[in-house]
């Protein structure tokens, strides 16, 4: 039942996309898309995709559509493609194209029943959903685009641009990022050598076991002396709660109250002026009864004392255990039925938080989640939070007090990308103020986070992609040009770039980037023509230069450049320029022999990982 209804689902889906009501008869086409649940104006492979089949089927008198799969959860399954599949055999469909890699398991799976049926599956083989050994099947034809010659075009660009000193921002685990560097070093180096200049390409791959690079940071509370201040200042003391310090005149400065003691609830703060002529009203607090309010700084100096009083109802404790189970990390007195936000103890180093654990029958709104709301709290709990070592990477933080500060700023712990970090720093020493916080790698880079108010005693920051730090040693080390095709993390590059300057350059491959300085871009579309026009089952072909199967977004604004670049892309396509390709897949063996053999007599190549060497 649960098939016949989603293939109906689809029938409407068709009919929405598709000039709205259609007969049965008007559904029927030759060729069909299954895109990845883009649209075909995503500027990406779906849009090069449908161009190449709607100018094939144009031009050979054929219908072709496409359907824009309803994705469940987010993922592309091989039951929701096996649907499409079957709804375009029912329609006629004579060739049916999948783009990408997500599309090797419903390839394998679905292929093999609708023999009647050529599949063209782009940049990928089929394989099982558990063993990724190619797959070669009568029916589907693959493509292969050539990372060989598209990091060579990114290499030669760089060069001939004026870019001097480059670097190549690998993955070890990927064959592809391999060649991609390969050709890359090659490009540049033929560049270098016709014009006659030195030039440089440092190699890194973030996942390479023999990179010795320590991605760990130190944040920074910083205070200074309020003697140095010019602004007028006013002091600002709170009783039983965090925000006491010294702020310049208009300052929002979060006060809060601490938890409430056993058997107790916030009631109010009691708020004094403490300069003399100056009212209590006079002190701006966005409230009075709410245990976290925001006070504006004007005028005078204040203390602002929580007051707490006996709970009328019952009242219950819940606690909040330390990592290690030996302490209370936090505690909070809930009224019977009520509910309070708990967040658990930052994660040492290497761990994660896993889930909640607690003998109490509550009701968490996300166990697994190290922030969340008990609910319906009806007797004393304990909650335990449990870890798990991390199966992705982790990044410690080191948050420290600087010079006039007085005791323990907090923040410090594991984390990972996409982790909301709280940083809370200790009060200042007599005669100081807070400023500021700062943040540096070990290697004396900025990390590359965003605060929500780095002049905030109290602020918070999203973890960044830490992988991002090997950029920024690069554009540290003067390089202005980073290529990462092949890499799955070539976001970092950009992260890394806009927190240096715009004007450095990071090269992508594969769809269209317009953050980038240029794109080698995979031609979807003019692959597919290749393909429809010459079906074989059964093989791979190799889109590159020769199929115009790879093209760059951009080359010079000099004419001279640009035909000299016209050149080199017909050398690559007729066979003049011959490749070295990396041997095995392996980054590593290919820097080791370049280096030995000293192709080039003006490129040097710099294999981070060589040696296993720290960067610094």
């Amino acid at each position: 039942m649960k098939k016949i209804i989603s293939v109906i689902m689809c029938l409407a889906l068709v009919g929405c996309l598709f000039a709205g009501c259609t007969s049965q008869e008007d559904l029927r086409s030759d060729i069909v898309l299954i895109t990845n649940g883009g649209t075909i104006s995503d500027e990406g492979y779906n849009q090069s995709a449908w161009e190449g089949i709607s100018a094939f089927a144009e031009e050979n008198s054929m219908t072709c559509r496409y359907y824009q799969p309803v994705l469940e959860d987010g993922e592309i399954t091989v039951e929701n493609i096996e649907e499409y599949v079957a709804l375009s055999a029912e329609n006629g469909a004579q060739y049916i194209v999948l783009p990408g890699e997500e599309f090797a398991v419903s390839a394998y799976e679905v292929a093999s029943s609708y023999p009647d049926i050529n599949f063209i599956l782009l940049d990928a083989v089929p394989h099982s959903a558990d063993d990724m050994t190619d797959r070669f099947m009568n029916n589907v034809m693959c493509v292969s685009f050539d990372a060989l010659q598209s990091g060579f075009l990114a290499g030669y660009i760089s060069v001939m641009n004026g870019n001097t000193e480059l670097g190549y921002f690998g993955q070890f685990a990927s064959e592809d990022s391999a060649n991609y560097g390969a050709g890359f070093v090659q490009g540049a180096a033929y560049a270098a050598d016709s014009l006659g200049v030195p030039v440089t390409v440092d190699w890194a791959e973030h996942d390479s076991a023999l990179l010795d690079y320590n991605y760990d940071f130190t944040i920074q509370a910083c205070y200074e002396k309020i003697e140095d201040q010019t602004d007028t200042t006013f002091k600002v003391n709170v009783v039983d709660g965090l925000g006491s310090g010294t702020y310049t005149e208009g300052s929002n400065v979060t006060i809060t109250a601490n938890p409430a003691p056993e058997g107790m609830v916030f009631d109010t703060w009691e708020i004094k002026s403490d300069t003399e002529g100056v009212r209590d009203s006079k002190v701006n607090v966005s409230a009075e009864d709410l245990p976290s309010i925001n006070l504006i700084v004007e005028n005078c100096d204040c203390t602002l004392t929580a007051k707490y009083r006996e709970a009328e109802e019952t009242n219950y404790n819940v606690e909040v255990m330390t990592a290690d189970g030996s302490s209370v990390y936090s505690a909070f007195s809930v009224e019977e039925g009520g509910e309070c936000t708990v967040t658990a103890p930052v994660a040492a180093d290497n761990m994660v938080f896993d889930h909640w654990e607690t003998d109490a029958e509550v009701e968490f709104e996300d166990a697994e989640s190290s922030s969340t709301s008990v609910k319906n709290i009806n007797e004393n709990v304990t909650l335990t939070p449990v870890y798990a070592v991390s199966d992705i990477p982790t990044f410690n933080v080191t948050v420290v007090t600087g010079e006039g500060g007085n005791g323990e700023s907090t923040g410090s712990g594991s984390y990972v990308t996409g982790d909301l970090v709280t940083l809370v720093s200790a009060p200042p020493q007599d005669g100081y103020m807070f400023s500021h916080w700062e943040n540096t790698d070990q290697y004396g880079n900025s990390t590359g986070i965003a605060m929500e108010n780095e002049y905030n005693y109290s602020t918070t920051f999203e973890m960044v992609d830490r992988y991002a730090a090997i950029c920024d040693s690069m554009f540290n080390h003067g390089v202005s040009t980073i290529f990462t095709g092949g890499n799955d993390m070539s976001d970092s590059a950009f992260t890394s770039k806009w927190d240096f300057d715009y004007d450095l350059n990071v090269i992508t491959a594969g769809a269209q980037n317009n953050d980038a300085y240029t794109t080698i871009v995979k031609n979807y579309g003019e692959a597919i023509k290749d393909c429809l026009a010459d079906f074989r089952g059964g093989t791979v072909s190799l889109a590159g230069c020769a199929t115009d199967g790879i093209y760059s977004t951009f080359v010079s604004e000099d004419e001279e450049v640009q035909a000299q670049y016209d050149e080199v892309y017909q050398a690559l396509a007729d066979g003049s320029i011959l490749l070295i390709q990396a041997q095995g897949g392996a980054g590593y063996d290919f820097c080791k022999l370049y280096n030995e053999q000293k192709p080039s007599k003006c490129l040097t190549l710099d294999g981070w990982f060589l040696e296993g060497v720290s960067l610094s």
